[in-house]
């Protein structure tokens, strides 16, 4: 008996494909429905992509897009040979019949393309099963994402929920939380979070510039609830620094020292040929923020791109119910630096960076929705100022991918360094007048607030602003200051007696030295 091999082609229509296409050239609706539905790659056959591609750009361009035109963009790109000409153009045109049904033919060719994507994932995850990896749990988390994004394509029916389940959830939130004084987790190092958002909740985008103390910031708040609040968990997320940094950053904050000070010490004596690195007041320090950090457990965990490299909303939602089932809390903090590092999806690839970011908020909406609105914190970039002086990230707009950024957290939190002159209006009274002339500045445009600044970083001390300008649920907008410590590693509110205090004992140094 003779046996005939057959052979295989990837799923696919020709027809539905040029139905598609077809209706794109004649209706302006179904331009818009196919354009706003598919991508290049619902389409199997070359000619049809690069077509498609036409039609979409003068979608997006809000051009016309009937035959003709497209026929001369395709012959301005060098393309229309390649396609077929013009003649094929217009059968597509011809071909097409009626736009009443351009939906199921949409349909078809985006079934098609699910079931091709389906083989190309089974096709790689052999090939990568076949190489036998050393952590196969990564294959796990990865091939997720891919399905997941495969999901999402295909979309799902919205499902109709009658008027008594939404007041059956309002019942148990109510009972959850009526006659207590706050509703999220509770801080103790910046009370304004307690009243006036009634306790850490939700998704709180955090904006600043580089090199403000964003980090820092987000360490001391995770580090505050886990003092405050047993029955809940942190989980951090460092998307560009290790774990160990962060750790290492944990240790500094409770230790009150710089990181120099901290791995090589502040002196360097030989006793008994061996070392002396540390005073015992450092040794003390060091050794109470290594018990503090201990003392947490399991409800500290940090991840990084190496121990989790495929993450997704799914996998910090997987990894959050997995630390509350293995600490017993029941409640968690989520920490996310920061955002414009966020891995994106294989279908947001080519995304432009606003989209990109729109994207990427959309995954931190769903990881809070997922943790049942457990606060969600989120560092993100500051869009820099376009005038020289100007102030980074004063307002909303600032904020990068402002559109999504800022419409969609609940909290929108700016954190931001005082300009010279808003020192100098802040310690004119106080301060200025008490400060030595070595402090001054030849070259500073502002010279007193120059003055002010150049004196608070010689002290390792930097003010800010922390400003809360979009808030929602019975929250309150404020807008506060800070004095940053960074050779301690944390925030305070501003005390302008201690500043005061170290002015003196400046002018008093500076007095004694010219006698």
């Amino acid at each position: 008996m003779s046996t005939e091999t057959k052979t295989r082609i990837a799923p696919s229509s020709k027809e539905a494909e040029m139905m598609v296409l077809g209706c794109m050239l004649s209706n302006t609706h179904s331009l818009n429905i196919a354009a706003e539905t598919l991508d290049d790659s619902s389409f199997f056959y070359t000619e049809h992509k690069i077509i498609f591609e036409t039609l979409k750009l003068a979608h997006k361009s809000n051009k016309p897009a009937g035959v003709h035109l497209i026929c001369e963009e395709l012959k301005r790109k060098e393309k229309l040979k390649e396609v077929g000409g013009p003649g094929y153009v217009t059968t597509l045109a011809q071909y097409a019949g009626t736009s009443a049904y351009v939906e199921e033919y949409i349909k078809i060719v985006e079934d098609k393309a699910i079931l091709r994507n389906f083989i190309d994932q089974a096709k790689e995850m052999e090939k990568e099963a076949l190489s036998e990896p050393q952590e196969p749990s990564f294959l796990i988390e990865k091939y997720q994402i891919n399905l997941k994004d495969l999901e999402q394509r295909h979309g799902k029916k919205i499902p109709i929920i009658p008027s008594s389940e939404y007041l059956e959830e309002q019942k148990k939130f109510l009972e959850k939380h009526r006659g207590k004084d706050i509703l999220g987790l509770r801080t103790s190092k910046i009370p304004e979070f307690n009243t006036h958002f009634l306790g850490l909740r939700e998704l709180i985008l955090l904006a600043a510039a580089p090199n403000v103390g964003k980090t820092a910031l987000t360490i001391q708040l995770g580090i505050d609830v886990l003092e405050n609040e047993k029955e809940a968990c942190l989980l951090y997320i460092s998307l560009e620094m290790s774990s160990l940094a962060i750790f290492n950053r944990m240790t500094l904050h409770y230790a009150e020292m710089d990181f120099q000070t901290f791995v090589l010490g502040s002196q360097n004596i030989q006793e008994a040929d061996e070392k002396v690195s540390f005073t015992p007041e450092e040794f003390r320090k060091i050794k109470n923020a290594k018990e503090k950090l201990e003392s947490f457990g399991a409800r500290l965990q940090i991840i990084d791109s190496h121990t989790c490299p495929f993450i997704d909303a799914r996998a910090v939602i997987n990894h959050v119910e997995a630390l509350k089932s293995k600490t017993n809390c029941k409640r968690a903090i989520v920490i996310i630096d920061y955002l414009q590092v966020w891995p994106i999806s294989q279908g947001a690839k080519n995304a432009n960076e606003n989209e990109a970011d729109k994207w990427r908020i959309g995954e931190m909406k769903k990881i809070r929705d997922g943790i049942q609105n457990d606060p969600v914190i989120v560092i993100s970039e500051a869009r820099k100022p376009s005038g020289s002086g100007e102030q980074w990230g004063g307002d909303l707009s600032d904020i990068m991918g402002s559109a999504r950024g800022s419409y969609t957290p609940d909290i929108v939190m700016l954190l931001n360094p005082l300009t010279p002159k808003q020192l100098e209006t802040l310690c004119k009274k106080k301060v200025i007048p008490t400060l030595p002339d070595i402090w001054m500045d030849d070259h500073s445009e502002n010279k007193e607030g120059d003055k002010i600044k150049n004196f608070l970083a010689h002290h390792g001390i930097a003010i800010c602003t922390l400003h809360a300008p979009k808030v929602r649920d019975g929250m309150q907008k404020f807008n506060i200051i800070l004095a940053f410590n960074f050779r301690k590693n944390n925030f305070a509110k501003i005390d302008l007696q201690t500043i005061l205090g170290l002015v003196m004992a400046e002018k008093n140094k500076s007095n004694n030295s010219r006698l």
